[in-house]
């Protein structure tokens, strides 16, 4: 789907947050011309996991998931005839992107003033971990750090004393590249309305903060600070995960209401039933006791065969999946056609997850991700006006 097609980008951005947010415009039919060094490699090129366990620059499956579509221009942003060039890809450009950290983008001389000045209309994006002003400006991190000094980690401890945290890079999947995307956008409407360009400045931790939901709204209106329970609901017992017959195996059980347990303890019997436990409130007095129930009760059944029985009785369950499940069995995403396979030199025929949407019924059909310095020739050819269609920014 071509729906962004004639936007150009000059991508400065490495590693997940940056290159997830350009990606979800490279799917959309923009043209990201990632800016890449030989030298010092994005470090998710280097970092794997690599296909059939082989490393190399273009093996691997992070990198491959997070630039398709894209094209690779490799340069030495450091030498006079890098930085030359990279000022004429800017200046056909309509968006500028970087996830540097502080001032790199000005100490290479690519900063906001010196786009402007070959791009006045440009528009410029830059996502550092605090943003540009305050005491914490020029401290530099990556995913674990910015889900440590948000609070997520905090927030999704098991109990006190114990922030296991989510794992991995959850900002710049689920939160960051979102938000950014969808300020460029809004950029590109306000300039094709007025003409002008923006700088754009995403504060990770600031939109890691909004992935939270309602947990700094319970401490700004109560001044309590909510409960590290882990899976545990507040409000609601039994809410929790509980083991399955088989190897690690684990099922997701959320008893919203006093209704759903009624039906639930006609499935579990015996003490289950006991009317005691008929409210929320006198559930959560008792919650190690009835979870003990719950356990007893799953622990015998395989985790689909307990789900399918719970939620054909009106119990919300659901089996806890893993990747190999949810690639090769899932059957609802294989219906909805979610995996897609890439042909790419190296790789050969890869999976990767498509976009979460559907667009008048029909999947965002993705492109293969860029080999390193891949577009070198076609781009300088571009750029030095071999290709009548390159155009300048509009």
């Amino acid at each position: 789907m071509d729906y962004l097609k004639g936007i150009r980008f000059a991508d400065f951005t490495w590693a997940g947050a940056g290159p997830f947010s350009t990606k979800l415009f490279s799917d959309f039919g923009a043209e990201i011309i990632k800016v890449e060094s030989a030298t010092r490699l994005d470090p998710v090129r280097a970092g794997g996991p690599f296909k059939d366990g082989k490393p190399g620059v273009n093996r691997s499956g992070y990198f491959a998931s997070r630039n398709t579509g894209k094209r690779s221009l490799s340069l030495d942003l450091k030498s006079e005839e890098g930085h030359a060039t990279a000022l004429e890809l800017i200046a056909r450009s309509d968006v500028v992107t970087s996830n540097f950290g502080p001032g790199a983008m000005e100490r290479l001389g690519l900063g906001y003033d010196a786009c402007r000045a070959v791009a006045p209309n440009i528009i410029y994006l830059q996502m550092p971990m605090y943003g540009a002003e305050g005491p914490r400006a020029n401290l530099l991190g990556v995913g674990m750090t910015i889900s440590a000094v948000s609070g997520f980690i905090w927030h999704t401890a098991y109990k006190p004393g114990d922030p296991i945290g989510p794992g991995t890079h959850y900002p710049d999947h689920a939160a960051n590249c979102y938000h950014a995307a969808f300020a460029v956008l809004a950029a590109l409407r306000q300039r094709r309305q007025t003409g002008e360009g923006t700088r754009i400045e995403l504060a990770q931790v600031e939109s890691t903060i909004n992935f939270h939901g309602p947990t700094f709204v319970e401490w700004a209106w109560s001044g309590e600070e909510p409960a590290q329970i882990g899976n545990r609901s507040p409000s609601a017992c039994p809410h929790n995960v509980f083991p399955s017959d088989g190897e690690d195996a684990w099922i997701a059980i959320a008893v919203e209401s006093d209704a759903a347990w009624r039906t639930l303890a006609g499935i579990l019997g015996g003490a289950a039933t006991d009317e005691s436990l008929a409210t929320s409130s006198a559930r959560l007095a008792r919650i190690d006791e009835v979870e003990r129930m719950v356990a007893a009760w799953t622990a015998a059944r395989g985790a689909e065969d307990a789900a399918e029985t719970l939620r054909a009785a009106g119990v919300p369950a659901a089996a806890v999946a893993h990747a190999r499940r949810l690639i090769e069995e899932d059957p609802q995403l294989a219906a909805r056609h979610y995996w897609q396979s890439i042909e790419h030199p190296e790789l050969g025929s890869t999976i990767y997850n498509s976009p979460p949407y559907t667009v008048d019924g029909e999947r965002v059909a993705l492109k293969r991700p860029p080999l390193l310095g891949e577009h070198n020739d076609a781009i300088l050819a571009e750029l030095r006006g071999a290709n009548p269609t390159w155009r300048a920014s509009e």
